[in-house]
Protein backbone atom coordinates (compact mmCIF):
# COMPACT_ATOMS: atom_id res chain seq x y z
CA UNK A 1 0.00 0.00 0.00
CA UNK A 2 1.18 3.30 -0.75
CA UNK A 3 0.35 6.20 1.30
CA UNK A 4 -1.60 9.15 0.19
CA UNK A 5 -0.43 12.75 0.54
CA UNK A 6 -3.14 15.29 2.06
CA UNK A 7 -3.74 16.77 -1.55
CA UNK A 8 -4.56 13.51 -2.50
CA UNK A 9 -6.80 12.45 0.94
CA UNK A 10 -9.13 15.76 -0.07
CA UNK A 11 -9.74 14.98 -3.55
CA UNK A 12 -10.68 11.37 -2.82
CA UNK A 13 -13.02 12.67 0.04
CA UNK A 14 -14.26 15.00 -2.04
CA UNK A 15 -16.20 12.34 -4.51
CA UNK A 16 -19.37 10.25 -3.70
CA UNK A 17 -18.31 8.48 -1.26
CA UNK A 18 -19.93 7.03 2.34
CA UNK A 19 -18.12 6.88 5.93
CA UNK A 20 -18.37 4.39 8.71
CA UNK A 21 -18.05 6.20 12.09
CA UNK A 22 -17.43 4.44 14.89
CA UNK A 23 -17.62 5.75 18.51
CA UNK A 24 -16.40 3.98 22.06
CA UNK A 25 -19.00 2.40 24.41
CA UNK A 26 -18.21 1.46 28.05
CA UNK A 27 -19.49 -2.07 27.77
CA UNK A 28 -19.45 -3.51 24.51
CA UNK A 29 -17.45 -3.12 21.40
CA UNK A 30 -17.45 0.46 19.30
CA UNK A 31 -20.68 1.52 17.98
CA UNK A 32 -20.24 1.47 13.89
CA UNK A 33 -23.08 3.63 11.83
CA UNK A 34 -22.76 4.39 8.65
CA UNK A 35 -22.37 8.37 7.98
CA UNK A 36 -22.89 10.85 4.87
CA UNK A 37 -20.08 13.92 5.55
CA UNK A 38 -18.56 17.04 4.11
CA UNK A 39 -14.99 17.39 4.41
CA UNK A 40 -13.63 20.84 3.84
CA UNK A 41 -10.92 23.32 5.30
CA UNK A 42 -9.41 19.66 7.26
CA UNK A 43 -12.68 18.95 9.11
CA UNK A 44 -15.41 16.70 8.59
CA UNK A 45 -19.00 17.92 8.85
CA UNK A 46 -22.02 15.42 9.46
CA UNK A 47 -25.59 16.13 9.86
CA UNK A 48 -27.40 14.05 12.74
CA UNK A 49 -29.15 13.66 15.58
CA UNK A 50 -27.56 14.88 18.85
CA UNK A 51 -30.29 12.23 20.33
CA UNK A 52 -29.57 9.28 19.09
CA UNK A 53 -27.07 6.43 19.91
CA UNK A 54 -24.62 7.62 18.28
CA UNK A 55 -25.28 11.23 18.84
CA UNK A 56 -24.89 10.60 22.38
CA UNK A 57 -22.41 8.47 22.82
CA UNK A 58 -20.10 11.53 20.63
CA UNK A 59 -21.08 13.58 23.21
CA UNK A 60 -20.35 11.53 25.80
CA UNK A 61 -17.01 10.21 24.81
CA UNK A 62 -15.64 13.54 22.70
CA UNK A 63 -14.16 11.35 20.45
CA UNK A 64 -14.75 9.48 17.23
CA UNK A 65 -13.60 7.74 14.03
CA UNK A 66 -14.50 8.15 10.85
CA UNK A 67 -13.52 5.83 7.96
CA UNK A 68 -13.76 6.20 4.28
CA UNK A 69 -13.24 3.44 1.98
CA UNK A 70 -13.56 2.57 -2.22
CA UNK A 71 -12.80 -0.83 -4.21
CA UNK A 72 -12.76 -0.75 -7.79
CA UNK A 73 -12.26 -4.65 -9.10
CA UNK A 74 -13.30 -6.19 -11.78
CA UNK A 75 -11.21 -9.91 -11.13
CA UNK A 76 -8.15 -9.15 -12.78
CA UNK A 77 -7.49 -5.83 -11.20
CA UNK A 78 -8.00 -3.93 -8.35
CA UNK A 79 -7.66 -0.26 -7.22
CA UNK A 80 -8.62 0.18 -3.59
CA UNK A 81 -8.16 3.20 -1.22
CA UNK A 82 -9.17 4.32 2.70
CA UNK A 83 -8.69 7.46 4.43
CA UNK A 84 -8.57 7.73 8.44
CA UNK A 85 -9.36 10.12 10.45
CA UNK A 86 -9.76 10.46 14.18
CA UNK A 87 -9.68 12.98 16.93
CA UNK A 88 -12.31 14.92 19.14
CA UNK A 89 -15.97 15.75 17.87
CA UNK A 90 -18.42 18.35 19.33
CA UNK A 91 -21.84 19.18 17.74
CA UNK A 92 -21.85 23.02 16.91
CA UNK A 93 -24.32 25.53 16.17
CA UNK A 94 -23.65 25.55 12.23
CA UNK A 95 -26.51 25.60 10.23
CA UNK A 96 -27.74 21.87 9.48
CA UNK A 97 -29.75 22.99 6.30
CA UNK A 98 -26.10 24.50 4.88
CA UNK A 99 -24.04 21.67 5.59
CA UNK A 100 -26.88 19.54 4.48
CA UNK A 101 -26.92 21.21 1.18
CA UNK A 102 -23.52 20.47 0.94
CA UNK A 103 -23.69 17.00 1.51
CA UNK A 104 -26.31 16.61 -0.54
CA UNK A 105 -24.45 18.32 -3.33
CA UNK A 106 -21.43 16.14 -2.86
CA UNK A 107 -23.38 12.87 -2.81
CA UNK A 108 -26.14 13.53 -4.88
CA UNK A 109 -25.13 16.33 -7.33
CA UNK A 110 -25.27 19.88 -7.35
CA UNK A 111 -27.83 20.18 -9.27
CA UNK A 112 -29.99 17.50 -7.30
CA UNK A 113 -29.13 19.17 -3.60
CA UNK A 114 -32.14 21.47 -2.99
CA UNK A 115 -34.51 19.01 -4.28
CA UNK A 116 -33.40 16.41 -1.74
CA UNK A 117 -33.59 19.18 0.60
CA UNK A 118 -36.96 20.66 -0.09
CA UNK A 119 -38.16 16.85 -0.48
CA UNK A 120 -36.55 15.65 3.09
CA UNK A 121 -35.76 18.30 5.15
CA UNK A 122 -33.58 17.97 8.23
CA UNK A 123 -35.40 17.59 11.23
CA UNK A 124 -34.02 17.41 14.34
CA UNK A 125 -30.38 17.49 12.94
CA UNK A 126 -27.83 19.09 14.28
CA UNK A 127 -24.06 19.77 13.02
CA UNK A 128 -20.99 17.56 14.21
CA UNK A 129 -17.30 18.39 13.71
CA UNK A 130 -14.73 15.96 13.62
CA UNK A 131 -11.09 18.16 13.28
CA UNK A 132 -8.75 15.04 12.54
CA UNK A 133 -5.88 14.94 15.25
CA UNK A 134 -4.62 12.13 12.79
CA UNK A 135 -5.85 11.69 9.33
CA UNK A 136 -4.25 9.05 6.92
CA UNK A 137 -4.41 7.43 3.56
CA UNK A 138 -3.24 4.81 1.75
CA UNK A 139 -4.21 3.23 -1.40
CA UNK A 140 -3.46 -0.27 -3.80
CA UNK A 141 -3.37 -1.27 -6.80
CA UNK A 142 -2.44 -4.30 -8.76
CA UNK A 143 -3.07 -6.38 -11.88
CA UNK A 144 -3.02 -9.69 -12.97
CA UNK A 145 -2.22 -8.66 -16.45
CA UNK A 146 0.87 -7.11 -15.85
Amino acid sequence: MQSLTLEQIGDRLAGRHQAVLSVGRLDKGPLAVPMSYVFSNGRFSMVTSPDSLHGRLMQRRGRVTLTVQYEDCDGRSVYQWYVHAEGAVAFTDDDPVVVGRAILAKDRGADNADDWLAARPPSGGAVAVLIPERLSGYEYRDSLDV
